[in-house]
C-alpha cells in the first residue's frame, strides 16, 4: 500500500552489506552457481538470486515457470538443503544478533536491515506501527516481520532475495496474507510499485452529507487518473488479498473527525495561524505545519510512510479541501 523508499546510498549499502552476508554464510559458493547455470541458465549469477531487483526476479521466476514438475522439485529440494545449511550456520550461536557479516565494525542481520530502512509503518496496510530495538545491554529485541511476497514454499530460490524480503506488521504477514500466491505481475510490490498513485481513499456517499455523525457509509477505494489496466489489477488485488476495506472499516470516526475540521476551517483559518505565530514564535513556517499538527499527520505524498493512517487522512483531506 505504501511505497517502500530508500535512498541511493542506503540501497546500494544494503545491497552490498546483504549479498555478502548471505552468501559467505551459505558457503561454498562456486557448487551454488554451478547448480545455478545448470538448472537455470548461465546468464543468472548468485547476485541475481540474493538481491532480486525487479526484472532479474521475474525473468527467474518466468523461467521457472517453463520447468517440468520433475525439474522444479529437483531445484525446490537443493534450494532447500542450501537455506537448511544456512541456518544451521546461523543457530551455531546463542546470540540474537549474530552478525551474518562484518563491515566497517557494522554487524549486518535482520535487526541491521529493519533499522536501516527506517520504516515505521507496516507498507502492506499503513495501519500498524512497526519498531526496530536491538538491545543486547537489557536483552531487548523486536523488528517488524519480513514476509516473502514470493511465498518460499513455491520459490525457496528467492527465501533469501533481499527484495522478497518485505519488513511487515504481524497482523499482514501472519494473519492476513499468510501463503496467498503473490507475484510480482498480479500484487502490488512494496518496493518497486507505488499504490499511492493508483488508488486514494474515499467514501460511498457525499462526505459532506455526513455533518450529523451518521457512520452508516463505507470508506472505499477508487482509482486515479491516468494508471494502466495492470496497475488497477494489481492494486485491486492488493485491498483483497488484505482485506483494506474490512481493516479500514474501523476508523470511520476519523472520517468524522475530518469533516468538522473542514468546516471548522478554512485556508485563510490556517493562514492566519501561520501569521499570528510568526508575531511572537515561528511555530509554523507555512500552511502545511499547521495542517500536519491540526490533523496529527503528514499532508505530504513523501512523507505518507511516517505514520499509521497517513493515506487515509491525506486522501479524505484532499477530498474535503482541507489540503
Amino acid at each position: 500500500m505504501i511505497k517502500i523508499n530508500i535512498s541511493n546510498s542506503i540501497r546500494n549499502k544494503l545491497e552490498e552489506y546483504h549479498f555478502n552476508a548471505i552468501s559467505n554464510g551459505l558457503g561454498k559458493k562456486k557448487s551454488i552457481e554451478k547448480f545455478i547455470n545448470s538448472e537455470f541458465s548461465s546468464t543468472f549469477k548468485l547476485e541475481d538470486f540474493l538481491i532480486g531487483n525487479r526484472d532479474k526476479t521475474l525473468k527467474i521466476v518466468e523461467l521457472y515457470e517453463t520447468f517440468d514438475n520433475t525439474k522444479k522439485t529437483i531445484i525446490k529440494e537443493k534450494f532447500e538443503y542450501f537455506i537448511n545449511q544456512y541456518k544451521e550456520k546461523l543457530s551455531s550461536t546463542d546470540n540474537k544478533t549474530k552478525n551474518y557479516y562484518d563491515y566497517n565494525n557494522e554487524r549486518y542481520n535482520a535487526y541491521f536491515l529493519c533499522k536501516e530502512l527506517n520504516i515505521n509503518v507496516c507498507p502492506y496496510c499503513n495501519k500498524n506501527y512497526m519498531v526496530t530495538i536491538s538491545d543486547t545491554t537489557n536483552d531487548i529485541f523486536t523488528r517488524p516481520t519480513l514476509d516473502h511476497f514470493f511465498a518460499k514454499a513455491d520459490y525457496p530460490f528467492l527465501a533469501l532475495s533481499l527484495y522478497n524480503l518485505i519488513p511487515s506488521c504481524h497482523i499482514c504477514n501472519s494473519h492476513i496474507k499468510k501463503s496467498k500466491a503473490f507475484h510480482i505481475d498480479t500484487h502490488i510490490h512494496p518496493y518497486f510499485d507505488d499504490f499511492n498513485k493508483i488508488k486514494k481513499f474515499n467514501i460511498d456517499k457525499k462526505l459532506l452529507s455526513l455533518v450529523n455523525k451518521d457512520d452508516e457509509f463505507n470508506i472505499i477505494f477508487e482509482n486515479k487518473n491516468g494508471i494502466t489496466i495492470n496497475e488497477e489489477t494489481k492494486a485491486n488485488n492488493h485491498i483483497k488479498d488484505f482485506a483494506l476495506e474490512s481493516l479500514y472499516s474501523s476508523h470511520k470516526d476519523k472520517v468524522l473527525e475530518l469533516i468538522d475540521i473542514s468546516r471548522a476551517y478554512n485556508e485563510a483559518s490556517f493562514e492566519n495561524l501561520v501569521n499570528e505565530f510568526t508575531k511572537s514564535t515561528q511555530i509554523f513556517k507555512d500552511t502545511n505545519d499547521v495542517k500536519r499538527l491540526m490533523l496529527c499527520h503528514h499532508v505530504e505524498d513523501e512523507n505518507i510512510d511516517k505514520r499509521p493512517l497517513n493515506k487515509l487522512i491525506k486522501d479524505i483531506s484532499e477530498e474535503l479541501g482541507i489540503i
